[in-house]
């Protein structure tokens, strides 16, 4: 892994990694002996792959901070020759922190998915890309006894799902949870 951090100035920071793997005893499904009885688990695995990720933190005012990284990763699978799967190929990630009054504040999150593949072998539909936004609307400080927030959690209602090991196990992949709204309240002793 090579790694480069660049502090532009106090308010603004900025990294970037390259970085290449090599593993080795994987856990792969291997079928076994006797048709009909499944497969088991067994430390067959090989893949290597390459990547490079970039993030960057910005104070832009005392009332605003901003922050993202964006990552990408190209994982093979030495049996197949083929994606590795399972890992997205992009990840896109962008927050943003409004400190609009003293004990109020409003915090967004965007999170982008991509280029997803199933293991060699599956042979299901690849994974959808999905992106989601999440907002909370907080009330308190870390000196005052009573804190609130409201979050808006997947406000696109995305239908964003996390891909599953084995075709047999879970068919339709890991669903993440839709729209949903939370109120925490909060009481320090």
């Amino acid at each position: 892994e090579l790694g480069l951090g660049w502090q532009v100035r106090p308010t603004l920071q900025f990294g970037w990694n390259l970085f290449r793997y090599q593993m080795t005893d994987i856990l792969h499904y291997v079928a076994n002996q006797d048709p009909g009885t499944g497969a088991t688990a067994q430390n067959t695995g090989k893949q290597h792959g390459v990547g490079m990720e970039m993030e960057l933190n910005w104070q832009f005012s005392h009332q605003l901070r901003l922050s993202g990284n964006f990552a990408w990763q190209r994982s093979t699978d030495e049996q197949s020759q083929q994606p590795a799967g399972l890992a997205p190929m992009r990840h896109f990630f962008l927050r943003a922190n409004w400190q609009f009054h003293p004990e109020w504040s409003l915090d967004g999150q965007f999170n982008r998915i991509a280029g997803r593949y199933r293991e060699p072998g599956d042979t299901r539909l690849p994974v959808a890309n999905y992106h989601t936004l999440d907002l909370v609307l907080h009330r308190g400080n870390e000196h005052g006894k009573w804190n609130t927030s409201l979050a808006l959690r997947n406000a696109f209602n995305a239908d964003a799902r996390e891909p599953s090991l084995a075709p047999g196990s879970i068919p339709f992949d890991l669903p993440l949870a839709r729209r949903n709204l939370y109120l925490t309240i909060e009481y320090k002793l």
